[in-house]
């Protein structure tokens, strides 16, 4: 792990298609543009306010294989919305997700060993 990364979980890369319904605000057209277990940058025009619970749907190929996540809007920045994900929604989501991070990651020996270090989306106590 680089110094500078003092992230719970690796980010890493991606060019996923995402759904988020925040509020009176439905965002079907956006790009989750990074991913790590405990969150997501949405890449969108949308404007969320911070704190705003969401649910988040990650389409995987031709949308047959979802993620399914609840979240909360942690950041709102002009370019996206930094989402952080406070419940995966069964646990195919969260073993699409676990696969999306592992396989997406430059160093998937780092991730795993993260992976052995957390219950879920939460490092253990």
């Amino acid at each position: 792990m680089e110094a500078s990364n003092s992230r719970e979980f690796t980010r890493v890369p991606t060019r996923i298609r995402a759904e988020v319904v925040a509020g009176d605000v439905r965002i079907t057209d956006g790009a989750a543009q990074t991913l790590s277990l405990k969150g997501m940058f949405l890449a969108c025009a949308e404007r969320v306010p911070e704190g705003t619970e969401c649910g988040i749907t990650l389409l995987l190929g031709d949308g047959e294989i979802r993620v399914e996540a609840e979240g909360r809007v942690v950041h709102a920045y002009p370019e996206g919305l930094a989402l952080q994900f406070t419940r995966i929604l069964g646990l195919e989501s969260f073993e699409h997700l676990r696969k999306l991070v592992l396989y997406n990651a430059p160093d998937p020996g780092l991730v795993e060993s993260e992976f052995d270090a957390a219950t879920g989306i939460h490092r253990k106590a």
